[in-house]
């Protein structure tokens, strides 16, 4: 992977690996290659930038220690099959790597593909085994009977969607396990005219929230009045009684966001 390729990582959160499991495939095959030379792309950036290091502390002295000690760790890692955003990096490490952007250290979600009516156990198998080797979060699909229904009107999409077996929703499947994979939390803002949900990233204060609605909120930022989602629809939502039953709370810009809350930015600017 050349260098252009690397900027364009930076955009990039996660990654999707749809695998056919036809009977004419080799899914788990297929999902092992993938892997393999994702980890032999980052295998061999990390050790350019290790022979880098070395050359440039030749000529110059750099504070580069810990970044080397990091590079070391990342070079086991990778030696040993793995992938790196399963190593457990703290996000003041991550920031060494800053400029540097390994494939793996983004996580992946494994797609199986399946043919709608056939029988692919005997290929299923292996695939969900390899993901749960390497701690990879796997989903089945049925991807052309997918298709067909999403060409459909919404209100007709249930029906169809029984009629031709497919108990679960994809979509809702995919985005749970996207958020998970993420560390993400949603909160949510209620208007008379729109209520939204938005992600975020978990243990991140109001101010953060804020900052994702609108830059101004952020920048003048008072206080946010919160309540859970829980809470708000026990009270039939509506926001008197939540008040009254005292389970509204005014937070300051220090206020670490739950999944579900809802939030009202106060901010002047």
């Amino acid at each position: 992977m050349n260098a252009k390729d690397y900027t364009k990582l930076q955009d990039i959160d996660l990654f999707i690996c749809v695998i056919d499991a036809f009977f004419n495939q080799d899914p788990k095959k297929a999902l092992e290659s993938y892997i393999t030379d994702i980890i032999i792309s980052d295998l061999e950036a990390v050790q350019n930038r290790v022979m880098r290091i070395e050359k440039e502390k030749a000529k110059v002295k750099t504070d580069t220690e810990e970044e080397e000690r990091l590079l070391k760790q990342c070079q086991e890692i990778l030696s040993e099959g793995k992938l790196l955003y399963k190593a457990g990096f703290k996000k003041d490490q991550l920031r060494l790597f800053s400029g540097f952007e390994y494939i793996s250290l983004r996580p992946i979600i494994a797609a199986i593909n399946l043919q709608e009516g056939a029988n692919e156990v005997n290929l299923i198998g292996p695939v969900e085994d390899f993901c749960s080797s390497i701690g990879l979060h796997c989903i089945r699909f049925f991807g052309k009977a997918e298709s067909e229904i999403l060409e459909l009107d919404p209100e007709e999409r249930p029906k169809f969607s029984r009629e031709m077996g497919l108990e679960r929703d994809l979509r809702e499947d995919m985005a749970g396990l996207i958020t998970k994979e993420l560390r993400l939390i949603t909160f949510f803002t209620v208007g008379e005219k729109e209520t939204k949900g938005w992600h975020l990233e978990s243990g991140l204060p109001i101010i953060e929230a804020a900052g994702k609605i609108h830059s101004d909120m952020k920048r003048g930022f008072i206080r946010a009045e919160v309540v859970n989602y829980d809470d708000f629809i026990k009270h039939e939502c509506n926001m008197q009684k939540v008040r009254e039953s005292g389970l509204l709370k005014v937070e300051g810009k220090e206020y670490i966001v739950k999944d579900g809350d809802i939030l009202n930015i106060r901010f002047n600017v």
